[in-house]
């Protein structure tokens, strides 16, 4: 990138007219030189596409496929989850309008927030409970999704609740104390990074409002990586603890640049090819310390929150449209009757599978296992779009006749 040469008056003249929290649109070639260059050791570059968070490979304790299917116990949770915040918004607003004195409805407020912020601990404090558990095989892999799908629908129960207590305090002729608007917009933040793609996706599924094949779940003893294929799109989304450090010194606070364009800096830094085709955003969440880093390009979108402790990246969310997901590996495997072909993209991104006959090239119908857990079938096409595990994992097709094909995913 090139530094910008500026008089100072011109930069006092820029850094006073900025706004308090947020960034717009920042151009890679535009600004002062980021001074975040190091390379993230958890983002890995992809040519020509947009990089991706992971687990390190070292790290990686569990690695699997699990089926996301309507479940009781899910279903009624997730529905009282809801059912408890609509009647706490209610309750809310009606105590808050009963009383015009200022002080009481800064207390009203005062204690939502804090029963928020309780609820918000209470989410993390499970979140890495699953976490721990499934790294030590505690609990299955449909359980630990069916948990992450649950903390993101009380999540997002929470992050309504307290956008309806900004939304009633904007519109009446009460004005907020700083310090609990402070609070809120932190609260807000925190609350954020507890939500996800995939997990939202595994909440409709288990209570029925949608079909999902199969999740591809990986942990590490502090984090996990959530992704599948849905409709003509790939999803994931990423959360590693050990990249937040909320006690360290915001190193973006500390930089040159106002905050927030320093926040955006390091992220285009990290995630360079989405910014050939979009402008991307960034916005301070409170005073928390969490950098929000969103670019929206032609084939998908993609959320970033780093950390000013260590301006990582510590949380992730990707969509991308797997017809533009470049492939960078073809494995073919063949025998007498059948011919398979796997077209393959990174690891833990989308993989296309093929099963043909292997003379007339007809497609065919077969139950797709890998590692011996059901990801889906090829169908009348021949054709599946799964998530492709680590290397060395063995496939299995079993077609409609009960011929087995077997394939092993080279490193």
């Amino acid at each position: 990138m090139r530094p910008a040469t500026v008089s100072i008056l011109a930069l006092l003249f820029v850094v006073l007219s900025l706004p308090a929290v947020v960034a717009g649109p920042v151009p890679a070639e535009q600004g002062t030189a980021a001074q975040f260059d190091d390379p993230s050791p958890v983002i890995v570059p992809i040519q020509e596409f947009a990089n991706y968070l992971t687990i390190p490979p070292g790290n990686v304790t569990v690695s699997d496929h699990g089926a996301v299917n309507v479940n009781t116990g899910t279903a009624v949770a997730t529905d009282a989850a809801s059912l408890r915040g609509q009647h706490r918004t209610t309750a809310f607003e009606n105590e808050f309008y009963d009383t015009s004195s200022t002080s009481e409805r800064s207390e009203i407020i005062r204690s939502e927030v804090s029963w928020a912020e309780t609820r918000s601990d209470e989410l993390r404090v499970r979140r890495a409970g699953a976490i721990e558990a499934y790294a030590s095989g505690t609990i299955s892999t449909t359980k630990f999704v069916r948990t992450m799908a649950l903390i993101d629908t009380e999540a997002r129960q929470i992050s309504a609740t307290i956008g309806r207590v900004k939304d009633v305090a904007r519109r009446s002729s009460y004005s907020l104390p700083r310090r609990l608007d402070t609070r809120i917009e932190n609260l807000r933040g925190e609350v954020e990074v507890l939500r996800g793609p995939v997990a939202r996706r595994a909440s409709e599924a288990v209570t029925g409002d949608r079909r999902i094949e199969s999740v591809y779940v990986e942990s590490s003893d502090s984090g996990y990586t959530l992704a599948m294929v849905d409709g003509d799109s790939y999803y994931r989304e990423t959360y590693l603890a050990d990249e937040r450090r909320p006690e360290a010194t915001d190193q973006f606070r500390e930089s040159d640049l106002y905050l927030v364009n320093a926040a955006n800096r390091r992220g285009i830094e990290l995630y360079p090819w989405v910014t050939n085709d979009t402008s991307p955003s960034g916005q301070a969440l409170g005073e928390t310390g969490i950098y929000r880093f969103r670019a929206e390009y032609t084939s998908g979108d993609l959320t970033a929150y780093l950390d000013g402790g260590t301006t990582n990246v510590f949380r992730e969310h990707q969509r991308q449209s797997l017809a533009a997901i470049p492939v960078t590996d073809t494995v073919t495997e063949q025998d007498d009757s059948l011919r398979l072909r796997i077209n393959r993209t990174y690891e833990t991104g989308p993989m296309h599978v093929r099963l043909v006959d292997s003379v007339t090239g007809e497609p065919v119908s077969g139950t797709v296992r890998i590692d011996g857990e059901y990801v889906g079938t090829t169908g009348a096409d021949g054709a599946l779009w799964t998530v492709e595990p680590r290397p060395g994992v063995p496939l299995t097709v079993r077609t409609d006749d009960g011929t087995v094909f077997d394939a092993r995913l080279p490193p």
